[in-house]
């Protein structure tokens, strides 16, 4: 288990007895506010202990593997902006022990306890944070968020929280625990019958409580008794209001981002002490906060547990080791995923080829947590009227396409489509190139109806080259009086559009040859690529140059590419 899970040990006194703990719905007064912001403290340190072994050179192994597999793009810090994931697998759906794979029974079970409650608020950080260790920028993707009596009722309706309420009705006043602090065998098959679960599935159950504070164990005062009794987590859940709900639903989740692997780690001390599986529920929880809005497919999840648990460059020992877990124990990311899905987390398709995705309940979480580090998540707006451009298109990164869709019409409709353009043009003229891109596809799709806002932008040396695209495009359905006298692009206007297209993935040392179409595809009006290179031959830009010469090289479509090598070659003459 992880260094940082210590036995938190009180003695408890009552007229010189161990003290009586009541069951849940006993519970009196409500705990308030202050133990919300502990919780939060408590999420927070769990998560950043999981982590703490690694450093940006671990993680860097598992965003390497997730680059490669088309996740996001491979350069710089992650913003959010990830392209879809593709990948299938079988549908994660049936018993756990379906989906993991026969494991041995454990009797006893796993003594751990978080810090105490007051120690946690203000422990320091000790320079380790979620933003750190993934190399976070400072803002992500806008979230929408359900209401909070919305999300606190997902969060009551786990599966997993509702076994943690038996367990916790079933331990009552306190139960007696041994010398290595592990429930004895009667009482550990009688705790899994009123948790309604395998007896070898038990020891998930108490990780999770004692990392959590659900359980605490407390030593008799003048004996050598053990008693392990409810916690602080769990009395907050009995309190029953939407706030507290949530705080304790996550710490419950950073306990199964920390711990699940954990689990499944000691019931082959001898095979996982070669892999490494501390930490890999965090990697992929934050990978699924970062590819939200495609999610990510089960064999994507297994790829980056398996590169976690045995390095970017492992040894054939290591590697045999995986192998052979894995024929032993099953996959540890469908496991992973399995008790995510328990505690509402994910939501798993049930159908084959789908993705993996978190649920609003685990947006929420992650976001309070990546919020505490610094990074901004900006709240979309539910009243569209009020959303800027900017707020926008951030929301394209932070949604599905069919979702965006839906959006984008409402929010044009509820200012016009000539003000919509207006409002995204002025965006764009001083946004980077990938926002850039974005705001000006949108303002594409408006039509005809944007010509205005388009003639406009003719006068930011930022927009010219894309103004005068879309305008040459729309001029067959435009009055002749409403075009500007000259609408070709000139090289000038195309080395500005060039410069954008460099500072996206085609600046890459080694461009991926899909991603160098989709981004040409939102610079370039579809059907209009030959016309373009065409143009952009006539100049001798540098910025031109390189970009014919890679479109040239890498880009996916033979008429295209071989279009662009001649136009290379064009140009540097």
């Amino acid at each position: 288990m992880c260094c940082w899970r210590c036995v938190r040990r009180t003695a408890v006194r009552f007229n010189g007895e161990v003290a009586r703990y009541v069951a849940p719905t006993q519970y009196a007064p409500p705990m308030g506010a202050d133990s919300d912001t502990k919780l939060s403290g408590l999420a927070a340190e769990i998560l950043r202990d999981a982590v703490q072994f690694f450093d940006r050179e671990d993680i860097g192994g598992n965003l390497l593997a997730a680059s490669q597999m088309g996740m996001f793009p491979g350069k710089g810090d992650i913003t959010g902006a990830f392209s879809a994931a593709t990948g299938a697998f079988p549908a994660a759906t049936g018993s756990f022990a379906a989906l993991t794979g026969s494991f041995p029974v454990l009797t006893g079970a796993f003594p751990a306890l978080t810090g105490a409650f007051s120690a946690i608020g203000n422990e320091s950080d000790e320079g380790i944070s979620l933003k750190k260790v993934f190399g976070l920028g400072p803002k992500l993707a806008p979230v929408r968020l359900m209401p909070p009596a919305q999300l606190a009722a997902q969060a009551r309706s786990a599966p997993l929280m509702r076994r943690l309420e038996a367990l916790a009705r079933w331990l009552g006043q306190g139960r007696l625990v041994d010398s290595e602090d592990e429930l004895s065998d009667a009482d550990a098959a009688e705790a899994a019958r009123w948790a309604g679960v395998q007896r070898g599935y038990l020891p998930y159950l108490w990780e999770y409580a004692l990392t959590s504070g659900w359980f605490e164990l407390d030593d008799e005062p003048h004996s050598t008794r053990t008693w392990a009794v409810l916690g602080d987590t769990a009395r907050r859940w009995a309190d029953g209001d939407d706030s507290g709900a949530l705080r304790v639903w996550s710490v419950l989740f950073a306990a199964v981002l920390a711990q699940a692997l954990e689990v499944a780690a000691s019931w082959d001390r001898n095979a996982s002490r070669k892999l490494k599986f501390e930490g890999q529920g965090v990697v992929v929880a934050m990978m699924l906060f970062l590819a939200r809005r495609a999610g990510l497919s089960l064999a994507d999840i297994g790829d980056l547990v398996m590169e976690g648990a045995v390095g970017e460059r492992p040894s054939s020992r290591a590697r045999r080791a995986w192998d052979g877990w894995v024929r032993k124990h099953g996959d540890p990311a469908r496991l992973l995923v399995s008790e995510l899905s328990e505690l509402r987390a994910v939501a798993v398709p049930e159908r084959n080829g789908g993705a993996v995705g978190l649920t609003p309940l685990a947006v929420w979480a992650l976001r309070e947590q990546v919020m505490r580090d610094g990074v901004k998540v900006p709240v979309l707006s539910t009243r569209l009227e009020e959303m800027s451009a900017s707020s926008l298109v951030m929301m394209a990164d932070g949604v599905s396409r069919a979702d965006f869709g839906g959006e984008f019409a409402a929010w044009m409709a509820s200012r016009g489509p000539e003000r919509a353009a207006r409002e995204l043009l002025a965006f764009a003229a001083f946004s980077r190139a990938q926002h850039r891109l974005v705001a000006v596809n949108l303002v594409r799709g408006i039509g005809p109806a944007a010509h205005r806002a388009w003639r406009d932008a003719m006068q930011r040396n930022e927009l010219r080259g894309y103004a005068r695209m879309a305008l040459s495009v729309m001029a067959a359905e435009l009055p002749r009086s409403t075009l500007p006298l000259a609408i070709e692009p000139d090289p000038d206007d195309l080395a500005r559009v060039a410069g954008d297209l460099l500072e996206l993935a085609f600046g890459d040392a080694t461009p991926d040859s899909q991603e160098i179409a989709a981004q040409f595809r939102e610079a370039v009006p579809e059907g209009e690529e030959m016309w373009i290179i065409d143009l952009m031959s006539r100049g001798s830009h540098p910025e031109v140059v390189q970009v014919l010469t890679l479109l040239g090289r890498h880009h996916p479509d033979r008429e295209i590419a071989k279009a662009a090598r001649k136009a290379a070659r064009r140009a540097r003459r």
